[in-house]
């Protein structure tokens, strides 16, 4: 919002094929694209109960990765998920996206990338 701080920034570089798996952060997120290109899916909040909250200690302590390998779905493994709609964007330099606090994303980058994400 207008006239807040941002708790966090983060500064990201990585090179093309760089995946980060579908998770949700406890923060509202904008997300600014500096360098590169990188393909974004969202998620539903709501559709939490379809998206297989990993139970696993050595992974996603704070209950916020999903076990749905994005791009590459086993729906044998977990069906719900075949149920789930989700929103693909294509973010190039210059782009920004807002991403609400809880909201599952998954993210790939199509080529060496720089971003930087504001929490708040």
């Amino acid at each position: 919002p207008c006239g807040t701080k941002p708790t966090n920034v983060n500064l990201w570089v990585g090179t093309g094929g760089t995946r980060t798996p579908l998770h949700y952060d406890s923060y509202d997120n904008l997300f600014v694209q500096l360098v590169g290109a990188k393909y974004v899916r969202l998620y539903a909040r709501e559709d939490t109960p379809k998206l297989y909250v990993s139970k696993d200690k050595s992974y996603g302590l704070q209950g916020n990765m999903s076990e749905v390998d994005c791009e590459m779905e086993d729906f044998d493994k977990h069906p719900m998920a075949k149920d789930c709609a989700f929103q693909e964007v294509l973010l190039l330099p210059g782009d920004c996206l807002f991403i609400p606090s809880r909201c599952w994303h998954y993210v790939r980058s199509l080529s060496t990338s720089v971003s930087i994400n504001y929490w708040f």
